[in-house]
């Protein structure tokens, strides 16, 4: 990895952190795919693989 490759690393990780954090402040569910399956991280940590909006 060249030294630009890790700094943009660098960036996009602090934003997803930021964007994660700002997601649970609010009370909105943190969304992502784990093995295939879909899977929501509710604000108060816990994990489910049923859609809270549904």
């Amino acid at each position: 990895m060249t030294e630009f490759d890790a700094k943009i690393l660098s960036i996009a990780n602090r934003a997803v952190y930021a964007a994660q954090e700002e997601n649970r402040r609010k009370g909105i569910p943190n969304v992502y795919v784990l093995n295939g399956t879909i899977v929501w991280q509710m604000p108060d940590g816990s994990i489910t693989t049923v859609n809270p909006d549904a």
